[in-house]
């Protein structure tokens, strides 16, 4: 027995086909934005984690943020702007990262006489001097005035990692939660605030 389709039936077949893959489309989407805005606002209301790594180095840990480029420009005009005045393309940007460090370092060093040839002639004055492997504080006090110079050298590092929602012996699958933990080796030397941003090329 010979079954033929009318071309009305074979259309709305196909038209039927086509919505649903467009509403499969629309649906996939929704749920990549959900997703996002639903990292982004844990990343933005989670506190920011200290760890004191041993007595010279501190670690902070804050989940990053996900953004597409129009989102970045709109969000964050003054990166865009300094990124554009580098000469860089913020399309081809994969990630921004913005670090506020706080040097609180007390000085305590002392005050010695001193003597230096100025024009031939010598000037009487004093000395501060304060070296460690954390800070370097040079300075000399002329005419009851204090001029120096402070040097704090700090390295930062960074790791970016991935928590997962679930685990399963060595499977992990559906990401949770994007992180990045910055360590700084100096003391005197707190980081402040730390912003980590994807950048998506999907707009």
């Amino acid at each position: 027995m010979k079954t033929s389709f009318s071309k009305p039936l074979l259309v709305a077949v196909i038209l039927l086909g086509v919505t649903v893959n467009v509403l499969w489309h629309k649906a996939n989407r929704l749920a990549q934005e959900r997703d996002k805005y639903i990292e982004n606002t844990d990343a933005l209301l989670s506190e920011v984690q200290r760890i004191q790594v041993d007595s010279t180095r501190m670690a902070l840990d804050a989940k990053t943020l996900r953004m597409t480029v129009s989102e970045y420009e709109e969000y964050r005009t003054e990166d865009a702007a300094l990124i554009k005045r580098l000469g860089l393309r913020i399309k081809d940007i994969e990630a921004a990262a913005r670090h506020q460090l706080v040097v609180e370092a007390p000085i305590i060093a002392p005050v010695v006489d001193s003597v230096v040839v100025r024009d031939t002639v010598l000037v009487a004055m004093q000395k501060v001097e304060m070296i460690t492997p954390y800070i370097e504080f040079k300075g000399v006090i002329e005419d009851r005035v204090l001029r120096a110079n402070v040097r704090v050298p700090v390295t930062l590092n960074q790791a970016v990692w991935i928590e997962y929602k679930h685990r399963f012996l060595w499977w992990r699958w559906k990401v949770k939660a994007v992180h990045q933990t910055i360590t700084s080796d100096n003391p005197h030397v707190e980081i402040g605030y730390s912003e980590f941003i994807r950048m998506e090329k999907r707009d």
